[in-house]
């Protein structure tokens, strides 16, 4: 099975693609991980026109989608809400290429916020791509402070819970992409949700 760990922060070097290295330490679940920098592409903007073309950092991004089983959606919190670019990734990804996959959202906040980003992604970022958002989620604050290299007996209790809930969260998409396995090759006939 494969998983693409989508990093959403538009910065290079952000903390959240740290968050990723370590979700990426954390998926023995899968034989093939992959973590996508979105920050390394220029996604186009979603105008509803799905015959025009997307652009070539588009065409590299669905090909990856598309051999993927299952996702990991990472997003920092940007002033209580997901980043722009995750979100476009979002409207630009299709039914056949994402539709009836298993995606856990992750959120990171400098701060002990968090929540709103992954609310706004449960609202509506799986409306017309139909990806499957497991009941489990994540969130990460206080960033800064988690999730570094330390030895087991130095880590605050935080830190440990996070790592825990990260590693469970994880194992349970695993065994989600295991049983949605054959409902990727399903062709829905609705192309929009509802």
């Amino acid at each position: 099975m494969k998983l693409s760990i989508i990093n959403g922060s538009q910065r290079r070097g952000s903390q959240s693609g740290r968050v990723a290295e370590f979700i990426n330490a954390q998926s023995n679940s899968f034989s093939d991980v992959e973590i996508i920098e979105l920050a390394e592409y220029s996604l186009p903007f979603w105008d509803g026109d799905s015959r025009e073309s997307k652009g070539e950092d588009w065409a590299i991004i669905e090909a990856k989608l598309s051999a993927s089983d299952a996702y990991v959606l990472i997003t920092p919190e940007w002033s209580g809400m997901a980043t722009p670019v995750l979100k476009q990734l979002l409207m630009n990804a299709s039914v056949p290429v994402t539709g009836h996959k298993p995606a856990l959202l992750v959120s990171v906040s400098s701060s002990v916020n968090g929540v709103f980003p992954l609310s706004e992604l449960m609202v509506s970022g799986n409306k017309n791509n139909k990806m499957v958002f497991i009941p489990a989620n994540v969130i990460v604050r206080n960033v800064e402070e988690v999730l570094h290299p330390v030895a087991q007996g130095e880590q605050s209790r935080r830190d440990r819970a996070i790592r825990e809930r990260i590693a469970e969260s994880v194992t349970l998409l695993g065994h989600y992409t295991e049983l949605l396995l054959p409902m990727s090759k399903y062709r829905d006939p609705f192309q929009y949700g509802m």
